[in-house]
């Protein structure tokens, strides 16, 4: 496979992920493959899906007070979750939510009080568009993950989501991307800093 730019993976990737058959079947394999991970810890950083782009992780939030419909998941899990908020500077910090409110490029975000930082997280759930074979991340191109996740330990805290029919994205990462210590599809897990 030719590597292909980022520019072009992501034009592709926005173009074929609203339309993938049997999604919400796929994203229920894909989370319970991720909740054996889940077990043990307590203080969860996650991210407030883009439901057209991004596999849903909100089912297995226990108590999760955005408003989706949470009925194909069975198992959800009662730690400490964490959501990123985003601010000036392109910064993220990660709030324990007691209720959301949307940001100006129309994605939920935290309100509430309790922070957390990214070294006292047990589990780092990172959204993305897609990875490549190395485990690099491919997002929506500002960087923020990049940045705040920069040190090999913080990334093997980091478990990215995608689906088998658009995994790997042959794009060639840059020296300030995101390699991520796990990535699990609905059909297995893939481990990138064991």
């Amino acid at each position: 496979m030719n590597p292909i730019s980022k520019k072009d993976a992501r034009e592709i990737l926005k173009k074929n992920l609203p339309n993938l058959p049997e999604r919400e079947d796929h994203e229920a394999a894909i989370l319970k493959r991720l909740f054996p991970l889940l077990q043990g810890k307590s203080k969860i950083i996650t991210y407030s899906p883009d439901l057209s782009l991004e596999v849903d992780v909100l089912p297995i939030i226990e108590s999760s007070p955005l408003p989706r419909p949470t009925g194909f998941i069975e198992a959800r899990h009662s730690a400490k979750w964490y959501f990123p908020r985003m601010e000036d500077g392109k910064v993220l910090k990660f709030i324990r939510p007691f209720s959301f409110e949307k940001n100006a490029i129309g994605l939920f975000q935290p309100v509430g009080d309790e922070e957390i930082s990214v070294e006292d997280a047990d589990l780092i759930l990172v959204p993305a568009l897609g990875f490549n074979e190395r485990g690099y991340r491919l997002g929506r191109g500002g960087g923020y993950y990049d940045r705040i996740l920069n040190v090999e330990s913080l990334q093997k805290k980091a478990i990215g989501l995608s689906f088998s029919k658009l995994f790997p994205v042959p794009f060639l990462e840059e020296s300030h991307d995101l390699k991520i210590g796990k990535m699990i599809t609905e059909t297995q897990i893939h481990s990138f800093l064991d």
